[in-house]
């Protein structure tokens, strides 16, 4: 992947986190999800809010430039599962192919985790450093 395709991927995760919205009280533990059929947005939350179509738009942005899929889903919390074990799981559930990451955020404990498929455009060091850097 391309010094570009990296800062676009890496201004998309930062979006993402950082509209982050406080704990929504009320809403319960999550298993690994089926993703939206709307999107590659799955809020089960409300944490985007207004920001929803932005989000959509980076998304969508990153898609055209780089031809990677970058799917995010707020969820409560990651159901007792460290972000990593639920965003894999929750990946292997619908299937996400090697162009495919998923990006998943705990608004209740603040966590994240992501997935992406070993033989996809990012190397393991490549998401460790987006991760340490821009989330």
């Amino acid at each position: 992947m391309t010094r570009t395709a990296t800062r676009t991927l890496l201004a998309v995760l930062v979006a993402a986190w950082w509209l982050l919205v406080p704990a929504v009280h009320g809403a319960r533990a999550d298993d690994p999800v089926v993703l939206s059929r709307e999107g590659q947005i799955t809020d089960r939350v409300d944490a985007l809010g207004d920001r929803r179509a932005s989000v959509a738009q980076a998304l969508d942005r990153l898609y055209d430039a780089h031809r990677v899929q970058l799917f995010v889903v707020y969820v409560r919390d990651f159901s007792g599962r460290t972000g990593q074990e639920w965003a894999d799981a929750t990946a292997e559930r619908n299937g996400l192919g090697a162009d495919d990451l998923l990006l998943a955020v705990a608004t209740h404990d603040r966590r994240y985790g992501y997935s992406a498929a070993p033989d996809g455009p990012l190397s393991q060091t490549r998401l460790d450093e987006v991760a340490r850097t821009a989330i």
